[in-house]
């Protein structure tokens, strides 16, 4: 596989490994870069078109985003299992929020973007956004599903993101204020 082998050809340093993908960060050029190792069924939704494969996912997501107004990181190389991204060299959102209304309020409207343009994803917890220069970047885009023929629940998109704001550190009030901006009554 190329990507494998573009990550062993280099003095990498390893960051974390997910379900189907591996992190290295390449500290002299500052670049992330994620390699996906997806199970056949998925590779088969790929090829045949029934969903994009993560690393082009990711680069559509993040010229969706950038559209809505949303910063993300900058998307050097996408194939379908191979991504390369500047490092945005920001602080996780999570260590900055508690104390800080306009990050709060920056969070809630972001989430609130996502919702009204249908733009799903199953991890919008804090962790997920960094801050650099007062503003919110998303990342982890590769986990991000943009409106195809029919539309994501929004439904499903409001319990997802009630899950993920119930975390390991719970901050079900920005759960709260996203649902009564969005004027939710029998919200999840």
């Amino acid at each position: 596989m190329e990507s494998e082998s573009q990550v062993s050809n280099q003095e990498l340093e390893f960051i974390q490994s997910g379900k189907y993908s591996d992190v290295h960060y390449d500290r002299a050029r500052k670049v992330f870069i994620k390699t996906f190792t997806p199970k056949a069924f998925d590779r088969f939704r790929y090829i045949t078109g029934i969903r994009p494969a993560p690393g082009t996912n990711f680069l559509k997501v993040a010229q969706r985003l950038t559209l809505l107004g949303i910063k993300v990181p900058e998307v050097l190389v996408a194939r379908p299992y191979y991504l390369e991204m500047r490092d945005v060299e920001g602080v996780q959102l999570r260590e900055l929020l508690p104390d800080n209304p306009d990050l709060q309020q920056k969070y809630v409207d972001l989430i609130v973007t996502l919702y009204r343009h249908h733009v799903y994803c199953r991890g919008l917890h804090t962790k997920n956004f960094l801050v650099k220069d007062g503003e919110l970047v998303a990342i982890d885009l590769d986990a991000y599903k943009l409106p195809r023929l029919l539309k994501y629940s929004g439904r499903d998109f409001l319990e997802k993101l009630k899950r993920s704001l119930n975390g390991e550190v719970p901050e079900n009030y920005l759960y709260l204020r996203i649902v009564k901006t969005l004027g939710i009554t029998d919200a999840p």
